[in-house]
């Protein structure tokens, strides 16, 4: 068994789930066994993904098992289980949108899944395949661990392979890059085999003088060449072409490679890795997505540091306010009000009528008799901002109060297209949430520099 990413990410939500559940596969060859919903919604996660304004919407993959690996269906279920704890740990499906479906037209089991960048209670980033050395790490010891304890056999990397990209592997335009690569590439492992090679200097002055290959460029992990007769470079990555390759050291871990089984110590070793990337992960979620954000300390100290008094003059103020005194906040109180009229849109699709919820109504009253008792030695900004705040605060509560009614709908929904439509009604409502949550977090900001105006003057 093998975790794999794709190199994938940026189109809308439709490409990847239709891929994932249609009839054909990448070559446009129908499928022998059709494609298995295991865990999601197809169209929520649709819905989810075309939410997203970001370049990167959301990360794909598959977890392939060996033609001998046979995998009952609760051992699929606890594998989806487990992955979910290990790239989410800390986190449920309030937080994160999913899609795992099951492809058995090759011959062997895969569990394709595309989880969308987007944690839904605060409109953040949040992406299951990080770049980083610690993320590859995670996913290795998963790898690693899992297989032992299902008892297959762990994956042999072979360290003179090359690494294809998916639009080389599977798109028949990259047909062609993978031909040319392959044939020099054998040539270069089989010189490197005979000794011929020892370093990746040495590599570059045979490709040169043997098959007139350019270098054009040497990175960290890979070397680009320019084939003769081609105007763009290609990449080369794998081991051979990293710039810290030991090329002794790669020969022999391709004469002795290591066994298929880890050892009683080893297995022991890697669910420590495992189990300490977790809790540093779930740390950073944690931190991330499950404490309010506060604003950072050294600038609320210098908000509140009193400061000396200069000779100037109060500014004068006509107590009359208008529309281009205050341009930022009646900007967010323009989204707000239309992400109140998307609501109350999507409410009136809605078939029952659920009453408000209790908790928003005393959450309103709360903040009526809040304002009443407010002092009233207050500059007109300060009255704006806090208006505002007030303002976004209402439309987020009828929103909640909508969003549980369609969550609820989601529930007892009794046909599949009452809950198609329940379900498109719970992404729009989260995309107007999180859109008002960015506008309260601007407006609370705005309160606080006036007040802390407020105070210094």
């Amino acid at each position: 068994m093998i975790v794999r990413i794709f190199n994938s990410g940026t189109s809308g939500g439709e490409s990847p789930v239709r891929y994932l559940l249609s009839d054909t596969d990448h070559a446009g060859e129908k499928r022998s066994v059709e494609p298995e919903v295991l865990s999601g919604s197809p169209d929520l996660t649709i819905a989810t993904i075309n939410t997203i304004t970001r370049k990167h919407k959301y990360v794909s993959g598959a977890i392939a098992f060996r033609d001998q690996e046979r995998p009952s269906r609760e051992q699929i279920m606890d594998i989806i289980g487990r992955f979910k704890q290990t790239v989410c740990p800390g986190l449920d499906a309030r937080h994160y949108n999913s899609l795992f479906v099951l492809h058995r037209d090759k011959g062997n089991t895969e569990i394709h899944f595309v989880v969308p960048s987007l944690e839904l209670t605060t409109g953040r980033r949040l992406s299951i395949h990080p770049p980083g050395p610690r993320n590859i790490a995670l996913y290795d010891a998963f790898t690693k661990v899992t297989n032992h304890e299902f008892g297959y056999d762990q994956v042999i990397v072979d360290p003179l392979k090359l690494a294809l990209s998916d639009f080389e592997r599977k798109v028949p335009e990259g047909q062609r890059d993978r031909s040319n690569k392959l044939h020099l590439h054998k040539h270069l492992a089989r010189s490197i085999r005979r000794g011929e090679i020892t370093n990746r200097d040495q590599l570059c002055q045979h490709l040169e003088e043997q098959f007139g290959v350019v270098v054009t460029r040497k990175g960290a992990d890979y070397m680009s060449v320019k084939f003769p007769g081609s105007q763009q470079a290609k990449r080369m990555r794998g081991p051979l072409y990293r710039a810290d390759a030991d090329y002794a050291q790669l020969l022999e871990q391709y004469r002795r490679p290591p066994p298929a089984k880890l050892t009683a110590a080893e297995y022991r070793q890697h669910k420590s890795v495992l189990a300490k990337l977790v809790a540093e992960r779930k740390l950073f979620f944690a931190a991330a997505y499950l404490q309010p954000r506060q604003l950072r300390a050294h600038k609320a100290r210098a908000a509140l540091r009193p400061r000396p008094m200069r000779d100037r003059r109060p500014p004068s103020h006509n107590h009359k306010e208008t529309k281009t005194m205050h341009p930022e906040l009646n900007a967010i109180k323009r989204i707000a009000s239309d992400a109140l009229s998307v609501a109350r849109q999507i409410r009136a699709e809605r078939p029952v009528f659920t009453p408000a919820n209790r908790a928003v109504v005393a959450s309103r009253i709360q903040r009526l008799r809040d304002q009443a008792y407010q002092p009233r030695k207050t500059d007109l900004s300060e009255h704006a901002a806090m208006d505002t705040v007030h303002e976004v605060e209402n439309a987020l509560g009828e929103i909640e109060s909508d969003l549980s009614a369609a969550t609820a709908d989601v529930s007892h929904a009794k046909t599949p297209e009452q809950r198609r439509k329940a379900e498109e009604r719970v992404a729009k409502l989260i995309a107007q949430k999180n859109r008002l949550l960015q506008q309260l977090a601007q407006a609370k900001l705005r309160q606080i520099n006036a007040s802390a105006k407020r105070w210094r003057t």
